[in-house]
């Protein structure tokens, strides 16, 4: 499970991921994407190790973020 879905998840936090996917919502979808894109970029120019870590921590919250997004329905299909 990710961070924003845990092992016990909310039904009102589940329904409100689960918005996130509506059309009037997929700008927001694109915001995040874009900036996952951007850091992942950042990730293959950075020289130092603080900065990479900095951008993996970025990375990795993001990609939870949008994962947690798309199994939403899933997980709230079984509550």
């Amino acid at each position: 499970m990710t961070m924003f879905i845990g092992h016990k998840p909310k039904k009102q936090q589940l329904t409100a991921l689960s918005r996130c996917r509506l059309p009037e919502n997929q700008a927001l979808l694109d915001l995040f994407e874009a900036k996952l894109n951007e850091v992942k970029d950042s990730l293959l120019v950075a020289n130092d190790q603080v900065t990479v870590y900095r951008l993996q921590g970025k990375a990795s919250v993001l990609k939870e973020f949008l994962e947690a997004v798309k199994e939403s329905q899933e997980v709230l299909g079984r509550l």
